[in-house]
């Protein structure tokens, strides 16, 4: 049996002239935090609704527990709960009632609304009516509908957008233990790196409807090259040196950054020396993942 609970070939998605999906092919393994990443527009929404059958891909294939999503639509749908940009509630209702709306559409057992208030920390609340819900705990209200009927798969777009600090910090929190707590498997979608960095066991990284990237954070840090930070009193002809020296330079002001690692950091310092440099600091330096990410997705081919 296949453990991939979400698998997409070459899917491809066209609007008239516009395409904001080109070629995805993703992998969702059963049990992970699976974090989509892109800016604003990079076509994540966009691919959700393929992947919730709300549109239908222009070319490619979509499958959701290795089955075909158009052939077995109705059977997937059972099995999946999800999140799209912003939760649907009745403001004059309370948090129960909306709950109970959803667990009558969907067919679900009369227990289970005492389970999902349990699970996003909403039972004290849950006599209020929604409209005096603060944005954080319609977001949870929202997650709580989505896990109505016990799905295997959660698809959250954006679960954080808007939230304070708390808020996200509440949120984050949810999702991390749902893998652990309910066997479900989540995919979440963000365009900040730090959240799905603290939330995710795999990333899939895309822009202008390009996967960039896809597998664990540490691969992606992997890719970080190291450089030299050198301090010194004569930047200008310590930079011409190590230029001739075969070194790739970058001089920011007083800083020079090599582009090598620190096994190099002694000879390069004591060779600046004996030219009568003074070297005042000499660091090794690797990019962010934050770095990482701003580079990726400043263009558009896949790697």
């Amino acid at each position: 049996m296949s453990t991939l609970v979400i698998e997409t070939e070459h899917v491809t998605k066209k609007f008239k002239q516009f395409t904001p999906v080109h070629d995805l092919s993703l992998q969702v393994k059963k049990g992970e935090v699976y974090g989509f990443l892109g800016p604003n527009g990079a076509g994540k929404t966009t691919t959700i609704r393929m992947l919730l059958g709300l549109i239908t891909p222009t070319k490619g294939e979509v499958r959701i527990f290795g089955k075909s999503l158009p052939q077995n639509r109705l059977e997937i749908a059972r099995k999946v709960g999800s999140l799209v940009e912003s939760p649907s509630y009745y403001g004059h209702l309370t948090g129960y009632e909306n709950l109970e709306v959803t667990r009558k559409l969907l067919g679900a057992d009369n227990k289970d609304i005492a389970r999902v208030l349990e699970i996003v920390r909403l039972t004290e609340w849950k006599n209020k009516k929604v409209k005096n819900y603060s944005l954080g705990m319609k977001q949870r209200l929202g997650i709580a509908q989505a896990l109505l009927g016990q799905p295997e798969l959660l698809i959250l777009d954006e679960p954080t957008n808007g939230l304070d600090p708390a808020g996200i910090h509440e949120i984050r929190d949810l999702i991390v233990n749902l893998p652990e707590k309910m066997g479900i498997t989540v995919l979440v979608s963000s365009h900040i790196l730090r959240e799905v960095e603290l939330m995710a066991d795999r990333v899939g990284i895309i822009n202008r409807g390009h996967l960039l990237f896809q597998g664990e954070l540490a691969e992606l840090q992997a890719r970080s090259v190291p450089r030299l930070r050198i301090e010194t009193n004569r930047p200008h002809e310590a930079g011409q040196w190590l230029l001739e020296a075969g070194y790739r330079v970058e001089r920011k002001e007083a800083m020079l950054y090599v582009d090598t690692d620190k096994s190099r950091a002694a000879e390069i310092n004591r060779e600046l020396v004996i030219r009568g440099h003074d070297i005042w600091h000499v660091s090794e330096e690797r990019e962010s993942l934050e770095d990482i990410f701003l580079s990726l997705t400043s263009g558009v081919e896949s790697i």
